[in-house]
């Protein structure tokens, strides 16, 4: 019978003890039987006695990453048979070790959430940039709590945006109770005919492109970005961007959408070469999204471009 394994992820004092006690009070969260929770840290929160004896949770303190190895699952497995597992997993550990750590093959992931300490978002960012948005990458959820007038919500929505796109964000004000989302304040008028991106806000593009396509559909977008090339020479597309450091310097991506042209505006434009396009934003199918939809550009007008003078986007 398939497991469902629920990792809940973050820094210390973020608040994941007190999600884990919302999700297994959540009526129908949890299937029949035992619940196997694993816990790699110790916070100021914990479980108490009487929650785990009412809900049947089989707790299971570990001190290192190197114990969830596949001996580690495979006793787990025989000892409790869980009907589902939580993992409280430490946020200063990579998630990859936890991925590669051989959980049984009919275990799953339900889903992975995070939690962020508003108070000490700030903090972390400017001396643990990447220990910070480690436990972010993969998250399904992401609950920024403790929030208060002085949060710059937009920018570590922003932030969160281009490392995890898909990511779901929530956030909690000191009382506990959800934040309404603020309208998004971007640094261009899409309202107009021909949205004109500048240099630094092309992240901010990208990420606004994903999310809310209605933005763009069928209008104008001009920016300056690379020519990647497809390895095709025959293709009749290829992909203007920028790149992008989503998290820290050993984290950067290059960011852009498909765009085709057609044979008139066959050109000579090298791979990697920076160009100025004026594309007409679409949203549909394509194997580049896998199984969803995406920005599907078709090129206007294209020309020689001058590097940037920061050529690297972020969005500090």
């Amino acid at each position: 019978m398939e497991t469902p394994v629920y990792i809940f992820t973050g820094l210390l004092e973020s608040g994941k003890t007190t999600l884990i006690q919302e999700v297994i009070r959540e009526e129908g969260f949890l299937e029949p039987g035992d619940t196997v929770l694993i816990q790699c840290e110790d916070g100021e929160e914990s479980l108490s006695e009487q929650l785990c004896s009412a809900f049947a949770i089989r707790r299971i303190k570990i001190s290192g990453c190197q114990e969830l190895d596949e001996n580690f699952w495979r006793q787990i497995e025989k000892e409790y048979a869980p009907a589902q597992v939580l993992i409280e997993y430490n946020g200063m550990w990579e998630m990859d070790q936890l991925f590669s750590s051989n959980i049984p093959q009919d275990w799953y992931t339900g889903g992975i959430y995070s939690t962020v300490n508003a108070e000490t978002a700030e903090i972390y960012l400017a001396n643990m940039r990447k220990n910070f948005m480690e436990p972010l990458r993969n998250s399904n959820l992401i609950i920024i709590n403790k929030c208060d007038e002085n949060t710059d919500r937009l920018m570590l929505r922003r932030m969160i945006k281009l490392l995890n796109p898909q990511a779901q964000i929530a956030f909690e004000g000191k009382d506990g109770k959800m934040l309404e989302n603020e309208a998004d304040s971007l640094p261009f008028d899409y309202s107009k005919k021909c949205v004109v991106i500048e240099d630094m806000d092309y992240g901010l593009w990208y990420i606004d492109a994903m999310e809310y396509p209605e933005h763009y559909m069928e209008k104008e977008v001009c920016f300056t970005g690379r020519y990647c090339a497809s390895a095709d020479p025959a293709a009749d597309y290829f992909i203007p961007g920028r790149h992008v450091m989503t998290c820290c310097e050993d984290d950067i991506q290059f960011l852009g959408f498909i765009c085709y042209f057609d044979d008139k505006q066959k050109n000579s434009f090298k791979h990697g070469q920076w160009v100025n396009v004026k594309v007409r934003f679409a949203y549909g199918a394509h194997e580049i999204y896998g199984d969803e939809e995406g920005p599907i550009l078709r090129l206007l007008e294209i020309s020689a471009a001058k590097q940037p003078v920061q050529e690297l986007v972020t969005l500090s």
